[in-house]
């Protein structure tokens, strides 16, 4: 490909960081260090801006607030996408959605004309129940010139559910980031949080693929024999609605004793410099997500050094091991309490393997991967498709 076209728009979801949206500012980045002209797009409904500075070009699109229902959602931002391409008519040789809705923008605005070669990634396959939006999930994937996915599990539930062959490209961590950090930070959120004893780190919020429930009782289980035993649960955006499993997460909650309660702490979504911090805080992470694309979380605590318990399946399966975490049936709190505990004894040895497994996923190498799908899907593409924005 020529210099001239080394150039795409990738285009994400929100500005606050979902496992999606760190993965496109963070591949959009690592485009940039090989020499690429990337530029991020990501949908700001609140005007607050994007969760880190970029290297990578930003374009924010404008977008109102959210309608009631998940479906108006997508719709809507959708439309919005597509009218800000209409407006500004961006030029790239490639345009790669990371998730079905910018995806379906980057579809409206190839079906007013626009020359849109799109790629799609695929973190995860959404059981929708609503028929609108199972119908943008597939037409995102059918739709796509090219289909990537983030791991093999993932490939697979593409092949199965679409018929579609996503090439796995992976994904990375920044390991700087989460090895330099400042010791100081790591103490105030401790002193924030009650100080004290070791804390289980879950990250993702409270929602169903988390398995945050089962992560609540496997903690009180595990608790009823460290006393000073803490839980925190990180982040939580998102544009699905998880209102049933929220009552269910809160009902098991109020089911507990005060004191347990009491160590029970909902950070939400915190400032993007402060997640290193937290990490490092935690004693053991605990990721039995009962479904997957990819398992970014693990990935992230392995760069941290913290011992990560995860579920014992796909996709984790595919970078995770005995020799660096400790793996678990995600149905049984008996069975990710006994991890933790386990995870909590062995700590010094997983903290030395876990960021050595980390090393072999750096973002410099999950770029090239992306790059080379990229040249051999641009000539093509732009031949295939109508005329460029341009």
């Amino acid at each position: 490909m020529s210099a001239a076209r080394r150039s795409v728009g990738l285009f994400t979801y929100s500005t606050l960081p979902r496992g999606s949206v760190v993965h496109a500012a963070a591949l959009a980045d690592a485009l940039v260090d090989l020499g690429w002209d990337a530029t991020l797009y990501a949908l700001d409904k609140d005007g607050r801006g994007f969760f880190r500075p970029l290297r990578a070009r930003l374009r924010l699109v404008p977008a109102a607030p959210a309608p009631e229902t998940t479906s108006e959602l997508v719709r809507l931002r959708a439309r919005e996408l597509a009218d800000f391409l209409a407006r500004h008519a961006p030029d790239h040789a490639l345009f790669h959605a990371q998730d079905c809705l910018s995806a379906n923008g980057l579809l409206a605005a190839r079906a007013r004309g626009a020359g849109v070669p799109l790629v799609r990634t695929v973190h995860h396959v959404e059981r929708f129940d609503d028929p609108h939006l199972a119908a943008c999930q597939e037409r995102s994937i059918r739709e796509a010139t090219l289909c990537l996915s983030v791991s093999r599990a993932t490939r697979a539930d593409v092949a199965a559910a679409f018929g579609v062959d996503a090439a796995v490209v992976g994904n990375g961590v920044d390991l700087r980031r989460f090895a330099e950090v400042d010791a100081a930070v790591v103490a105030r959120w401790h002193t924030r949080h009650g100080g004290g004893g070791p804390v289980v780190l879950a990250v993702g919020g409270v929602e169903p693929r988390k398995n945050t429930t089962r992560i609540l009782l496997a903690f009180a289980k595990l608790r009823a024999r460290r006393p000073d035993l803490r839980l925190w649960i990180l982040g939580g955006a998102t544009v699905l609605d998880h209102g049933a499993y929220r009552a269910t997460f809160d009902e098991a909650l109020a089911g507990l004793d005060a004191g347990t309660r009491g160590a029970v702490v909902e950070l939400g979504v915190v400032p993007d410099a402060d997640v290193p911090a937290i990490f490092r805080a935690a004693d053991v992470l605990a990721t039995p997500s009962v479904h997957e694309g990819f398992g970014l979380v693990a990935l992230e605590g392995l760069a941290a050094g913290v011992p990560v318990v995860a579920a014992a399946r796909a996709p984790f399966t595919e970078f995770l091991d005995d020799a660096c975490a400790v793996l678990v049936d995600p149905a049984s709190p008996d069975a990710i309490a006994a991890g933790l505990d386990r995870a909590l004894a062995e700590a010094p040895r997983l903290a030395r393997a876990g960021r050595a497994r980390a090393r072999a996923h750096g973002w410099a190498a999950i770029a090239v991967r992306h790059v080379e799908h990229y040249e051999r899907t641009a000539s093509h593409a732009r031949d295939a498709l109508s005329p460029s924005l341009a």
